[in-house]
């Protein structure tokens, strides 16, 4: 809380005084601190400082945390409603909701939203019709599916592990129901809804799954070092969307650059904010390239052929 307060403090402090006529005032929220949402934060304000407008527009940004708190959501919210800031860049699907229901003017950019009709926040891919812009982290589940089959061919019971409050988790579940019978794996599903119940929820599968899935999810990404420790103290193939979570034992990722995406989000604001462009005739922005990269000591812990899967797979080897 006394992160908040000093935050609100800070924000009333830019966007409560009075500010010369070519400053632009850019909020930046976060719905939780872990590694992907600071790489799309970088990015992000990285390309705007670079733009040729930072200078002679004195771009400010004021940056939130809530911290995966509700109420804090509801509090930056109210913040953001007061001080309208030209532009908002969000990174969390229930803050763009929360703005987007008390007040539809306040211009939202959105970084690595997976699924943002379902989410509600736009009208169609190729432009949501509001003022709201994005770019998708929306993983190829046909291609992560055809990694963990590749990797593991006896697999038989896929586990999946997510929070059934997050909209972008449960679209990628809808996802990987409909295409795993195809890829011949019988699909185990775990909810938490909060840190306390992950422990209980990722023990539950030692024994009842042949590997895990983890969606793009940000209560159980703020958790991989449990999920990681239970995965690897009962080796079970663990795969994931984020680089980072190699470091706490993900046997392979398949996912996004959340760089890059902040970057094509700060283009995004770029022709919003100084080329006059509409936000929503903006089509939703997807990476065509997704990374693969897989954890060396996996290799030797599950006796996996690294020669083989070069045959079928362009990946990097990390550790």
């Amino acid at each position: 809380m006394r992160k908040i307060s000093f935050l609100f403090i800070i924000a009333l402090a830019l966007f409560g005084c009075e500010t010369k006529k070519d400053t632009t005032n850019i909020a930046i929220v976060s719905i939780v601190e872990i590694d992907p949402i600071k790489q799309l934060r970088d990015g992000f304000m990285n390309t705007l400082k670079n733009s040729e407008h930072y200078d002679s527009t004195q771009i400010r940004f004021t940056e939130f945390n809530a911290q995966g708190e509700e109420v804090l959501i509801s509090q930056i919210v109210d913040q953001i409603i007061t001080a309208r800031p030209e532009l908002v860049y969000v990174l969390g699907t229930p803050i763009s909701q929360a703005i987007q229901k008390r007040d539809s003017s306040i211009v939202i950019v959105q970084g690595a939203v997976t699924d943002p009709i379902a989410a509600g926040l736009a009208d169609a891919w190729k432009g949501s019709g509001r003022n709201y812009a994005a770019n998708s982290d929306l993983p190829p589940v046909n291609r992560q599916l055809a990694l963990i089959r590749d990797m593991f061919p006896d697999a038989k019971k896929l586990g999946v592990l997510y929070n059934v409050g997050e909209t972008n988790s449960v679209a990628i579940v809808n996802r990987l129901r409909n295409k795993t019978e195809e890829f011949s794996f019988n699909l185990i599903e775990r909810s938490a809804n909060n840190s306390a119940e992950i422990p209980s929820a990722v023990e539950s599968l030692i024994g009842n799954v042949d590997a895990l899935y983890i969606p793009p999810d940000n209560t159980i990404h703020s958790n991989m070092r449990v999920v990681g420790k239970v995965c690897n103290e009962n080796k079970i193939p663990l795969f994931t969307t984020t680089s980072e979570t190699v470091g706490f034992g993900a046997t392979a990722v398949m996912g996004m650059d959340f760089y890059k995406l902040g970057e094509e989000a700060g283009t995004i604001a770029v022709k919003i904010l100084f080329e006059n462009v509409n936000p929503g005739e903006i089509p939703i922005a997807f990476s065509e390239k997704p990374q693969v990269l897989i954890n060396k000591n996996a290799l030797s812990q599950f006796s996996l052929d690294s020669s083989e899967l070069r045959t079928k797979w362009n990946y990097d080897l990390v550790e």
